[in-house]
């Protein structure tokens, strides 16, 4: 049974509001004559009543975070970041599940989406404290990337026809789809996006079509801002056409996990990506490709440095005949212009919509 009848006046209210009416913090501040604060921490006591022995064995960040998803209060950047949080993380997920069970009555229109963990993370759980003193994860086979290096010309110019059949390593069998996409559309994305995230993304495309000579030259994007939650800004929010989750090889150790978002606004769109886990690149790169086949992909971009915190994220122009692609991968490389994608570090089933 609920919970929700054992709770305060004050937080029970809140809740109703916050979930029920689909009210923001700021309104529901409003409505009652309170601060946003005050109605920030009413909700949060009452969540962790509802669910007291899971919530302690969250962090109180993440416990945040996980409670912030489920009342919708998170900007597209910061919801995505918590879909990786939650398929990565078995405490978060279990939290997120039992909070959903409890306010089920007051969900009319149901709630977001819990990604269900995966393997890994399954894996982890399970194994407890002898799976993390089992050593690190073993190189990938074979090295550094085992593909024939040449112009990206030839990569991204024969996105259909391949790149001269090389023994390029095809990636992973594809893994079942675990996300559920929104309709939207996307423009002037950065600016909207630099009250949510900071960016640095080097495009290694403009995507599509076959250049003009063998030289591809990289260009540097970054923006940064404060991360807290903006309503001021008179442009309107970016939405979400496509979430896809990013998951390492079945063969593979990797505690690396991901999301793509497809963010949209007035016909164009972008790739929003969020990876966490990820070791430092150190004499090769990360970079991102669309992918059919070892005759059939697209080079996408060349991702910007691992932070300190493992964690990669960063904005790119979706290119042009994305939507010909059924796979989007994230690889290791140490070529500038790799002709074929490389060792394949993460990989998730992808389309626009």
């Amino acid at each position: 049974m609920s919970r929700l009848d054992e709770l305060p006046p004050d937080q029970h209210a809140a809740l109703s509001l916050l979930v029920r009416q689909h009210k923001s913090y700021a309104q529901v501040a409003a409505l009652l004559g309170i601060s946003e604060r005050a109605v920030h921490d009413r909700a949060h006591a009452a969540l962790v009543m509802l669910a007291p022995q899971l919530a302690r064995a969250l962090a109180p960040d993440a416990r945040l975070r996980v409670g912030d998803y489920l009342l919708r209060q998170q900007p597209v950047a910061e919801r995505l970041r918590t879909r990786t949080q939650l398929s990565g993380s078995p405490p978060a997920h279990a939290y997120a599940s039992e909070l959903a069970t409890q306010l089920a009555p007051l969900a009319d229109a149901g709630l977001p989406e819990i990604p269900p963990p995966t393997a890994a993370a399954r894996a982890a759980s399970a194994t407890g404290a002898a799976g993390a003193a089992a050593g690190p994860p073993p190189a990938t086979p074979g090295g550094a990337v085992p593909q024939r290096v040449g112009d990206l010309r030839g990569a991204s110019a024969t996105a259909g026809a391949g790149a001269g059949g090389a023994s390029a390593a095809a990636p992973p069998p594809a893994q079942p789809r675990s996300q559920r996409s929104s309709r939207a559309a996307g423009a002037v994305l950065l600016a909207v996006l630099a009250a949510v995230i900071v960016v640095v993304v080097v495009l290694l495309t403009s995507g599509g079509g076959s250049a003009s000579n063998g030289n591809t030259t990289s260009t540097g994007t970054s923006t940064s801002a404060s991360a807290k939650h903006t309503t001021t800004s008179t442009a309107k929010s970016p939405k979400v056409q496509n979430e896809i989750a990013l998951r390492p090889p079945a063969h593979s150790r990797s505690k690396a996990i991901g999301v793509v978002g497809v963010l949209a606004e007035n016909g164009k769109e972008v790739l929003l990506v969020d990876i966490q886990g990820l070791p430092p690149a150190k004499g090769f790169y990360y970079a991102i490709w669309l992918y059919n086949s070892p005759h059939s992909f697209l080079a996408v971009t060349k991702s910007s440095a691992v932070n300190s915190k493992h964690a990669l994220e960063g904005l790119a122009a979706v290119p042009s005949g994305a939507g010909k692609y059924h796979r989007i991968l994230l690889t290791r490389e140490t070529s500038q212009t790799p002709a074929h994608p490389g060792t394949v570090v993460l990989s998730g089933a992808f389309s626009l919509h």
